[in-house]
């Protein structure tokens, strides 16, 4: 009891200081100037390496999986995880060529089972962020910011080997932008500092069907329901002094406007299908759709004030992934108990950038270490890939990420036996 008691204040400890975080700047993009910024995959670090498949699995008894919450009903030992995630992008754009980079924590999560039936999870993750910073002798425009998201989620098996689940997200975050004309002798400044917030449902299944006495097929699926993120807060336009080369001082009284706007975010759908034998491997593919995004009110003003011109379309990603561990419980060879998980993903962002569908292709590799004498791990992912092509976006990303994820697992409420 002593050690569960030392896991939760673990837990919380890392609560605080992923809160702590959650404002600073989570990622470096010129894209993010547009909506609500760079949306990230729910897919945890190991489910990353798989290509973002994670609407299937069959290694989450130990491993918790939060973004099909179906998936919850598998675990059976309680588990905290932390993510941590280095971006480095190559940037190519109409002006410019430039690099950047960037280290987060992007992910703090807790799941207990529920009996042998069920399971529970709580988490704080980065939903987007706002990254950008545009530099030249004339101008500086500047952007940063997160909304973040606290989920909670429950799978429960109804009966033998199909499952469902339910979550609720709750997103807050804020975001701030300045432009400025500098280098004259009266710099005019506009900012503008936002707060969102909203609420969505998802929910989940899964299906198993035993092929063999150990081979199993699998089916899962889940969708979020149509939901609303509000935005509010205030804009100022003023004259200013320049301090320094990005720092502007204002004298003269600013003239001030309030900001109100709303993301409609239509019904999105996720459907996978896998196949494995539990522990030793698995393979599986996944189809993800979703309506245009829509935008309305003044905070999302500077989505069409871009030298590119911007729209939206619906949005689609296939995603192949698997995983392969040589020999789970080898007592010997340590390579054998490694996960070694590979996958690669296609998707249509959902963006029309200069009249073109902006696309994300990537491949990622990965492995889970175990760790300890519990049943614990460190999962390593890598993920290569380009986002946008210059030759038709005007725009192109290639990207380098990196993901470390550490889930300590162990068995609570184990009933003693006295013999």
């Amino acid at each position: 009891m002593k050690q569960n008691l030392s896991n939760v204040v673990v837990g919380l400890v890392l609560l605080f200081f992923v809160s702590a975080k959650a404002q600073e700047q989570q990622v470096s993009s010129l894209l993010s100037n547009i909506g609500l910024g760079t949306t990230f995959s729910e897919a945890t670090i190991a489910e990353k390496a798989q290509g973002d498949l994670s609407v299937v699995g069959n290694n989450n008894v130990e491993v918790l999986s939060f973004t099909n919450p179906a998936l919850l009903s598998d675990l059976q030992l309680t588990s905290f995880g932390v993510a941590f995630q280095v971006q480095s992008n190559n940037v190519t754009a109409q002006e410019s060529n430039f690099s950047t980079s960037n280290t987060t924590i992007s992910n703090l999560s807790f799941g207990v089972p529920l009996g042998v039936k069920g399971g529970l999870s709580l988490g704080l993750r980065v939903h987007s962020a706002v990254g950008f910073e545009v530099n030249t002798d004339n101008f500086y425009n500047q952007g940063s910011g997160s909304v973040n998201q606290i989920y909670a989620g429950i799978g429960y098996e109804i009966f033998k080997n199909f499952s469902l689940g339910l979550q609720a997200n709750m997103y807050f975050g804020e975001t701030t932008k300045t432009q400025a004309f500098k280098n004259v002798q009266k710099s005019t400044v506009y900012d503008e500092t936002y707060n969102v917030k909203g609420l969505a449902t998802k929910v989940g299944a899964q299906y198993k069907l035993n092929l063999s006495e150990k081979l199993i097929a699998q089916v899962g699926a889940y969708g979020v329901l149509n939901h609303q993120l509000t935005a509010t807060g205030n804009a100022r336009f003023y004259e200013a002094i320049q301090t320094d080369e990005n720092s502007f001082s204002m004298i003269a009284t600013p003239i001030t406007s309030n900001l109100s706007g709303t993301q409609e975010n239509p019904f999105k759908s996720v459907l996978g299908l896998g196949l494995g034998t539990y522990n030793h491997w698995f393979a599986g593919v996944s189809y993800e759709s979703q309506g245009a995004t829509t935008y309305s009110g003044n905070v999302f003003n500077q989505t069409n004030n871009t030298d590119v011109p911007v729209d939206f379309e619906s949005k689609s990603k296939i995603s192949v992934g698997g995983y392969i561990i040589p020999k789970k419980y080898a007592l010997k060879n340590y390579l054998n108990r490694v996960t070694y998980r590979a996958g690669f993903k296609y998707e249509n962002t959902g963006t029309v950038l200069n009249n073109e569908s902006l696309k994300n292709i990537g491949m990622s590799f990965g492995v889970g270490l175990p760790i300890g004498k519990r049943i614990s791990y460190a999962n390593f992912t890598l993920e290569v890939g380009q986002l946008g092509e210059f030759s038709k976006n005007n725009y192109q990303e290639e990207y380098i990420n990196v993901g470390v994820n550490f889930s300590l697992s162990d068995k609570w409420f184990e009933k003693r036996v006295i013999r």
